[in-house]
């Protein structure tokens, strides 16, 4: 993996199983395929500009006036129109952490301040956090965690969420993995809603639809949410997205099949990570962070593999990888190369 780029993008390297990008190992669903396919005949008009049937159903699923529900191109657009609409002008996030949350805001003029995630403590998010909120006009935090895949308990994340609307600070919760770890009505920010509260979702990931670029955000106000929406291109949701989104809604018994599968083979993975020697981070994502040694990722590449490098990430250095939770042949193909490398 070459530093400073994210899963799934080294495209020109001959790639035999790629564990890099996150991704539902089931795939898209049949029925989001279908969904897409009979779309087509939709793609020679505008699509709607205010995604108003797919808002629609995630308001009935979520329980949330769709006026408060903002759909974009993937997570990463709604993170960069959320900070030019709020122009935060301090903000505080996570180390090591997605490096687009920091990208976005210094491309809008925005001081960064970092709260540095321990490995003495798993790089779990504490109440060590807490003090750091006053004086920002944003805090950015993940649950689950990339790369970690950390969840923030309900009780700290109820403690954030109460200083920050103390501190009149927005606070952009990103959950775009939650749903792997089962426990998403449990664990969302959702719960602590608040008038400063952006809790950010995709479709990306749980439903395996990279391609086709589907996210949105739950604000705490309609104001907020209007900012938001006007902000940024136009159409920013395509025809296909939006048929895509409607019909993966649908498919809840994928998310629960999906929950087993990845709590099964994270199970596998880690015991088989930790047998080689490797130390492994504890996750509630569809993916492990671990610590091995820097030519690893290399050695991998040899045999066709890609992993995750974290090198870059703020905080680790290139013994870190990252390694997708996939199917359970992919998994035994991983942890066969690994076994070939450590024996020698």
């Amino acid at each position: 993996m070459i530093n400073g780029m994210h899963g799934g993008n080294d495209l020109c390297l001959d790639i035999k199983l790629d564990l890099s990008a996150n991704l539902n190992p089931l795939g898209m669903p049949e029925s989001v395929r279908r969904a897409v396919a009979v779309s087509a005949a939709d793609w020679e008009r505008y699509p709607d500009p205010l995604c108003r049937e797919l808002r629609g159903k995630l308001s009935e699923r979520l329980h949330i006036p769709a006026e408060m529900i903002v759909c974009g191109n993937g997570a990463d657009d709604i993170i960069y129109r959320t900070v030019s609409a709020l122009r935060p002008r301090r903000a505080l996030i996570c180390a090591p952490a997605f490096g687009e949350y920091r990208k976005a805001l210094e491309e809008h003029g925005c001081e960064v301040s970092v709260h540095m995630l321990s490995e003495k403590e798993d790089f779990s998010l504490t109440e060590r956090i807490m003090p750091e909120i006053a004086g920002n006009d944003m805090l950015m935090i993940c649950s689950p965690h990339n790369p970690t895949g950390r969840v923030i308990e309900p009780g700290l994340l109820c403690e954030i969420a109460a200083e920050c609307e103390k501190q009149g600070t927005y606070l952009l919760c990103d959950e775009s993995f939650i749903d792997f770890t089962g426990r998403a009505a449990e664990l969302t920010a959702l719960n602590f809603m608040s008038p400063g509260l952006i809790v950010l979702r995709s479709f990306t990931k749980i439903y395996a639809m990279a391609g086709l670029r589907l996210g949105y955000a739950v604000c705490g106000s309609t104001d907020t949410a209007g900012r938001i929406a006007a902000s940024g291109q136009y159409w920013s949701v395509s025809a296909p997205a939006m048929a895509a989104g409607m019909a993966a809604l649908d498919e809840e018994d994928y998310v629960r099949r999906t929950v087993q599968l990845i709590e099964r083979e994270r199970e596998y993975l880690s015991a088989e990570l930790s047998s080689f020697g490797f130390r492994g981070y504890p996750s509630q994502a569809d993916f492990i962070l671990f610590r091995a040694f820097p030519q690893l990722g290399e050695l991998l590449l040899r045999q066709g593999i890609l992993i995750r490098c974290c090198g870059d990430y703020s905080g680790l250095d290139s013994s870190f990888f990252r390694t997708a939770v996939g199917s359970h042949s992919e998994n035994m193909t991983l942890t066969g190369a690994l076994r070939r490398i450590v024996n020698g």
